[in-house]
Order: structure tokens, then C-alpha cells, then sequence
């Protein structure tokens, strides 16, 4: 091979060469861009090797958990638990609503604190979302208490066979701190007054009671009192009392760790008629609305004042109605944001209609009123709920005689139309008259709807209807009594934190009218059996039951019972 050949081997060989190099480092190049790529999705490569999952306590499927656990994630070293933040280690109810609550990162741990204990025989999601990936969880249900305690009196038993000392329309509202307080009106000896009385879960004790009505010269028999309780636990109560020779609005407020307020009038002292059935709801900053009945002596028409928390005072009392026919049975609903609607039922005998007015802001005035029930249809008895997200709810009696049905509507968030009514029947045999709707709304904004509906024979049962915000549709009405039973009424509903929901009534049977109650499980979605609340052995006569749920989902009952002599105040518990 002469010289010019072998350089021009030599320089193939390094132009392979050169080809070669190149080729190789476009393939090093595209590796490392699918490298990084794989590893921004979360794709392991074949040399990496995975960071180790979190440790979940409780375990996942643990039962029988302590309501006052403190969940927590266990990391391979302190500087993993350091990535966890509110935002992404989160306890989830089964409506799927966030837990109030505190993290806390200590060492290996991330721990997060309820705000309050939880709901008992519900089941609670731990959920870790790392790095924005598919977040993992851990599922634990709480320790199940079904049994209801023991009823006992509240009023004063010294008097109980005192047959002039009659107690009637027993009220509860939960405060802070588990408290409960009860209202009533009773026969003190002189005049019918006020009663409260209060328990405190750390004694397991219902206070003495006593009267918070006004204490005056000119003050007489006091009656029906309702009570509203805010996220503070603060407590309102308002009744009806006699003053100066007509009934006037008061309203009393216990705030923890104090007493309770000298009553407040809230009606108009020039309005000459006699002011009845208030009723009233708090906001989530301690904001009270409170709506009553009056005759201005031109027509019975719809009055409201509000309590102003930032401000300390009552507003003037305002008419809500704008039509010269009587208007009777107010309802209120106000949403945690603040939205306040009014409703209640006007027209003449046997055309009524029902009406909703909206609050346009705290302090401005209200808007002009609303027809809500369908046209040409008699509408009665109206019942409203509001949710979290500003979403109201109305129920009502529509129709006459054996065609009575109950119908909804709904105000959506930041509408002022109300949608169109909608029917709810009972299944089965019970076509005939229904009564008595009652109205509740959880955290996730899922709507109850319990009424009273008769059969051919006049036996009522009752039923329950549940409004999904989920698929915006009423599911079918579920039976809650107890079929072995005769007729079942007035319908109770509370919600809890998590979902639940108790509903409690009267109901006759073999021993008598007595209480009953059911609740609706949100991590089964399911109805339980009855339960029995009041003693058959004490009395034949228990009716008319008023519901409060705590922040711990603990829920009482309190109703009014005959002992033979005169009527008492009994309370049961579901801790």
C-alpha cells in the first residue's frame, strides 16, 4: 500500500470515528431528555430508586377508633415529614368536606389536630397528596356508641306532681365546648315563664333551671321560646311575652363564660296587634335574624329585626310582607356567608301562597317578596335550610284535604329566582295526606327532607328524601318509623360536621305516644332502625321532640312527656 492510499484509510477511519462520536452523543442527548422526562412524571428509572411511602396511623381499615384521635403520617426522616402542609395532608369527612383542624411536624411525624372530636361510627379518610401526585389514603372508622342514655328529667322535679306546673315546647342548642341548653315555658307558681337549663359533658350534668325571661311590672306570662347557637356558642333565645297588656318579642343571649343577657325587645311597641311564633337563625359571625308574626291593625303581616355582632345591637324591627292579606307561620335561613332569606305563607283562606324575601345586605333593606310555590296551588307551612355555599332550600305544604303533598324549591347561590317546585311522594300505600316538612343541610351541601304522609286508613308514616349535590336530584323517599307501630309526626332533623343526620319524632303504638329516632349514616349512606328514646314505663304521653348536634356530632334530644299529674321536660343523649 503506497503512502496516499493509507492516508486515505486513515482518514475513513477517522471520519467513522467522527460519524460514530456524533451518533453517540445525539443518543447520550435523547437519553437524558426521556431521563428527565420520565423522571418529571414520576417514572423511576431503572437505577433510581423510590422514595419510601409514609406510615399511616390509624391503619388503614382500623376500627373502633378514639373520636378524640390525632391522625398522623410517619416519614423515613425528618426532612420528608418537614414536606407536609395543610394543602396536602388533609382529614376528610365521608361527604368528603375538609376537618378543621392544626398540623403539627414533630421529628418523623406530621400529625393533624381536630378542632373538635369526632363524629362517632363514622368512617374518616387521612389523605397525603406527595409531590402533586395521585394522592393516597388511609380509611379508620370511629368507636360506635347507637345506644341513647337514659332519659331524664330537666325541669325542676320538685314540682312534678304538681298538676298546675305544666312544661311544654321544649328547644335545645348546642354552644361551645359540647354544652347544651335547653328552653322551655313552664308555670312558675304565678305566670308562665322561661325556663333553661344547661349540660356540661365534663359532669355529665343538667343544670338547675331558671327563668331568663323579663322580670317587670309590666311583664306577664311568657311562652314558646326558640334558641339558635352560632360557631362561637354563643346561644339566643327569643319567645313571646306579655307586656303592657299585649304580646311583645324578646330575646335573651348567653355567651360562654357568661350569664344571660337582660331580655331586649325587638318589635315595635306602636304596632298594636299581638306579636307571636318567632323564629330565628345565626350566620357564621354571630349575625341573628329573628322573624315573628303581628297584626299592624290593618292585616297580621311578617316583622324582622336582626342582632348586629360587630355592633352590639339590634336593628329597628322591619315588614317583610307586601300584601294586604294576613301572613302567618315565618321561617329563616341564613348561610355561613351571611345570606339571610325569609319565607312564610299569604292569601286568603284557602289561596295561600308561599313567599321569600332575601336580605340585600347586614345591614340594608330587604328585597320585595317572591312568590316560591307553584301558581293556583294552596301552599302552607313553610320550612327553609341554607348550606355552606350560600345555596337555600324551602319545603312546604302544597294542596288541600287528601291531596296535600309536600314541594320544594331551591335558591341557588347568588340567584334571586327560586327554581321550580318540585313534588315528593311517599311510596307505596301512603297517597294520601302529607304533613310536617323539616329541612337540614350538611357541610358538602347535601339537603334532608323528613315529612309525615297518611295512607287510605289515615295512618302516617314517615319518610325521607335526600337532595345530592353530587347529581343535583332528589334520591327516593326512604320509610324511617317503626311499621309495627300506628301513626308517626312531627319530624326532628340535625345534621353533624361529618354528614350525619338524626331525625326524631313521636309515634303511637301499643304503650302510647313515645319518641323515636333514627339516624342516617354518611360513610353507609343508610338509614338505621328506630331507636325507643323515651321510657314507656313513665309515661303513655311523649311527644313534640326538638333535636341539637355539638361539634362532636354528640346529639340531644329533649321532649315533653305526661307523668299522670302534669307534663315534664325529658333529655336523652347520643354522645
Amino acid at each position: 500500500m503506497n503512502a496516499c492510499a493509507a492516508c486515505r484509510r486513515a482518514a475513513e477511519v477517522l471520519q467513522s470515528v467522527a460519524m460514530q462520536y456524533v451518533h453517540l452523543r445525539r443518543r447520550m442527548r435523547a437519553l437524558s431528555r426521556r431521563t428527565a422526562l420520565a423522571l418529571a412524571m414520576g417514572v423511576a428509572s431503572a437505577h433510581a430508586t423510590p422514595a419510601a411511602s409514609p406510615r399511616f396511623f390509624p391503619a388503614h381499615g382500623a376500627n373502633q377508633v378514639q373520636r378524640t384521635v390525632q391522625p398522623h403520617l410517619r416519614f423515613a426522616t425528618p426532612e420528608s415529614a418537614l414536606t407536609a402542609t395543610p394543602g396536602r395532608l388533609q382529614l376528610r369527612t365521608p361527604i368528603g368536606t375538609v376537618v378543621a383542624g392544626l398540623l403539627k411536624v414533630a421529628g418523623r411525624d406530621a400529625t393533624f389536630v381536630p378542632a373538635a372530636p369526632l363524629a362517632g361510627c363514622t368512617t374518616y379518610t387521612l389523605q397525603w397528596d406527595a409531590n402533586q401526585q395521585a394522592p393516597v389514603s388511609s380509611q379508620f372508622t370511629t368507636t360506635c356508641r347507637t345506644a341513647w342514655t337514659p332519659p331524664v328529667q330537666i325541669d325542676d322535679a320538685r314540682t312534678a306532681r304538681l298538676v298546675d306546673r305544666p312544661a311544654d315546647g321544649a328547644q335545645a342548642a348546642a354552644g361551645a365546648n359540647g354544652e347544651v341548653v335547653a328552653a322551655w315555658f313552664q308555670n312558675d307558681g304565678r305566670r308562665d315563664a322561661i325556663e333553661v337549663s344547661s349540660y356540661t359533658p365534663a359532669t355529665d350534668f343538667w343544670s338547675a333551671p331558671r327563668t331568663i325571661d323579663l322580670r317587670a311590672d309590666d311583664a306577664a306570662a311568657a311562652s314558646i321560646p326558640a334558641l339558635a347557637a352560632d360557631p362561637q356558642g354563643r346561644i339566643t333565645a327569643v319567645w313571646f311575652q306579655a307586656v303592657n297588656g299585649r304580646n311583645a318579642i324578646l330575646s335573651s343571649r348567653l355567651t360562654p363564660g357568661r350569664d344571660w343577657t337582660r331580655p331586649a325587645r325587638l318589635d315595635n311597641p306602636a304596632t298594636p296587634g299581638d306579636a307571636t311564633n318567632p323564629q330565628l337563625a345565626a350566620d357564621a359571625d354571630g349575625n341573628v335574624t329573628v322573624v315573628w308574626q303581628q297584626p299592624d291593625g290593618r292585616h297580621t303581616g311578617i316583622d324582622a329585626a336582626r342582632r348586629l355582632q360587630a355592633q352590639g345591637r339590634w336593628t329597628p324591627a322591619q315588614p317583610l310582607d307586601r300584601l294586604a292579606s294576613h301572613a302567618y307561620n315565618p321561617a329563616v335561613a341564613v348561610a355561613p356567608n351571611g345570606r339571610v332569606v325569609a319565607a312564610w305563607q299569604q292569601g286568603p283562606r284557602g289561596r295561600e301562597a308561599v313567599y321569600a324575601t332575601l336580605l340585600r345586605a347586614p345591614t340594608g333593606p330587604w328585597r320585595r317578596p317572591l312568590r316560591v310555590s307553584a301558581p293556583e296551588a294552596r301552599a302552607q307551612m313553610p320550612v327553609l335550610a341554607a348550606d355552606a355555599f350560600g345555596v337555600v332550600t324551602a319545603a312546604w305544604v302544597q294542596g288541600s284535604g287528601h291531596q296535600r303533598r309536600i314541594a320544594t324549591s331551591r335558591l341557588e347561590a347568588g340567584a334571586h329566582r327560586w327554581t321550580r317546585p318540585e313534588i315528593l311522594q311517599a311510596p307505596g300505600a301512603f297517597q294520601d295526606a302529607a304533613l310536617a316538612p323539616a329541612l337540614v343541610a350538611d357541610a358538602a351541601g347535601n339537603v334532608t327532607l323528613a315529612w309525615e304522609q297518611a295512607d287510605a286508613g289515615g295512618r302516617y308514616a314517615l319518610f325521607a328524601a335526600r337532595f345530592l349535590a353530587a347529581t343535583g336530584r332528589w334520591n327516593a323517599p326512604a320509610r324511617l318509623d317503626d311499621a309495627r307501630l300506628d301513626s308517626a309526626g312531627n319530624p326532628r332533623l340535625v345534621a353533624d360536621a361529618a354528614g350525619n343526620v338524626t331525625c326524631a319524632w313521636y309515634q303511637a303504638g301499643p304503650r302510647g305516644l313515645q319518641i323515636h329516632a333514627a339516624r342516617f349514616d354518611a360513610s353507609t349512606a343508610q338509614w338505621s332502625a328506630p331507636a325507643m328514646l323515651s321510657d314507656p314505663r313513665f309515661t303513655v304521653e311523649a311527644s313534640f321532640p326538638a333535636l341539637a348536634v355539638d361539634a362532636a356530632g354528640s346529639v340531644t334530644a329533649v321532649w315533653q312527656q305526661y307523668n299522670g299529674w302534669r307534663t315534664l321536660i325529658m333529655a336523652s343523649r347520643l354522645p
